[in-house]
């Protein structure tokens, strides 16, 4: 069964396929857990689509500018659902990510459950089911692809198999740095850090500034398939001032801007490739010059 629903996702582009056991996600909160969506989950389906480099090395060469999206199309994920439902006979839902100051909020329907909306974090799910780690500046690389992945969630009371946490070394924070050197906000504080318990593996994170990420005109971004608001990117104010002084990591914030396109993912991926920490290589070094960057009060 598991196997049929990988090759299932395969067939729609999904080359990362994983899948966690819900109680991997227990240290979290009930409103950021996957039984708060389906009481029922018995397996937490974590798909990834890989970004073609190509786009991201317009973005590097300054002669294409594509946007590059952290969610996957909710349509692919209901065809997962309906797959899994016709082929299998057990329930299967697609996980929406929609953030939460777009949606109505609701008193629970009862003392039992939490009050909408449950909120999953990617990165987290996509660590539980084995799919990679989470890099110093809080972006998930994949062993194979590195940052260049969309992701997806589907839950289901299927019994399949969970996938082992990923327990490898792709973000060598202690010799690398090169997100945190190529921020020209300085947004990304490396020798600030915490470190965290995710799905049983030890990560550990540099305290970002993302209210003063958000005003980044080298790539950040709001995820605009949500459609509904970019929260994301609107700066919070004190009085009548930005607030531009709180620090805090991809896992413990909402409404992180997208940085996928940005210089510091850029440099990443420079690195990990010219360091041969990724299993796919190219023909090509993705930079071949120094790369280009713009203040904030040059857009």
């Amino acid at each position: 069964m598991k196997e049929s629903i990988r090759a299932y996702a395969e067939s729609l582009g999904f080359a990362v396929f994983g899948i966690a056991d819900p109680a991997r996600f227990n240290t979290l909160p009930e409103n950021a857990h996957p039984c708060s969506i389906q009481p029922a989950c018995k397996a937490v389906i974590v798909v990834g689509m890989p970004l073609p480099r190509g786009g991201f090395r317009g973005i590097e060469e300054g002669t294409l500018w594509s946007y590059n999206g952290r969610r996957v199309p909710y349509r692919l994920l209901l065809d997962i659902a309906r797959f899994i439902e016709q082929s299998t006979g057990y329930e299967a839902v697609a996980y929406e990510a929609t953030p939460a100051k777009a949606m109505p909020r609701r008193k629970p329907v009862s003392q039992s459950h939490v009050a909408p909306n449950v909120m999953l974090n990617f990165d987290w799910a996509a660590v539980a089911a084995g799919l990679g780690e989470i890099g110093l500046c809080g972006q998930l690389l994949t062993p194979a692809y590195g940052p260049r992945v969309s992701l997806g969630i589907v839950l289901t009371d299927a019994p399949l198999e969970a996938d082992p946490v990923y327990t490898g070394t792709i973000c060598d924070r202690a010799h690398c740095r090169s997100c945190a050197d190529a921020c020209p906000m300085h947004a990304i504080h490396p020798n600030e850090t915490i470190t965290v318990d995710v799905a049983g593996r030890e990560t550990v994170l540099a305290r970002v500034n993302y209210s003063l990420c958000a005003t980044c005109p080298n790539g950040a971004m709001p995820d605009v398939n949500f459609k509904i608001g970019q929260e994301e990117m609107m700066p919070g104010y004190t009085g009548n001032q930005e607030k531009l002084t709180e620090t805090s990591t991809a896992l413990t914030r909402k409404d992180v801007p997208n940085i996928l396109s940005a210089v510091c993912t850029r440099s990443c991926i420079a690195h990990l490739e010219d360091n041969n920490l990724l299993t796919i290589r190219f023909h090509n070094k993705f930079r071949e010059s120094e790369p280009w960057t713009l203040r904030n009060w040059e857009r």
